[in-house]
């Protein structure tokens, strides 16, 4: 269990990663840019089209964590990439399966009790 929950937060921690990456590519460095552009330190034209592609990346970056990460928290880790109904359904299977091994062993069980009563009768007999 402990295993799952370390794959959660895992996640979880990546994607807040990926979208503070992305707030300080598509927030700080195009008004980074455009400071140096306004102190002159960096021709105004080459600030724009840095802080526009600044802007873009943060945006693409910010969508595919969202994307990527969002059905990564909601699928249950550890089972291979099955939802949480798959997984109830194989564990479902699996006591079906344990109650009728179950019953089989009683049914062994009644006959070695039968063997062991004939034997019983053939040493007093």
């Amino acid at each position: 269990m402990r295993g799952l929950r370390a794959a959660s937060v895992l996640v979880a921690t990546a994607v807040i990663g990926a979208l503070a990456v992305a707030a300080l590519v598509g927030a700080y460095v195009p008004l980074r840019l455009l400071a140096m552009a306004a102190e002159g330190r960096l021709n105004m034209v080459v600030a724009g089209v840095f802080a526009f592609i600044g802007v873009v990346a943060g945006a693409a970056i910010a969508f595919f964590a969202v994307v990527v990460g969002v059905p990564l928290l909601t699928v249950v880790p550890g089972s291979g990439g099955r939802t949480a109904r798959e997984a109830e359904e194989r564990l479902t299977a699996y006591r079906a399966r344990q109650r009728a091994m179950l019953e089989e062993l009683d049914e062994v069980r009644r006959l070695l009790e039968e063997i062991r009563d004939l034997l019983k009768r053939g040493v007093e007999g």
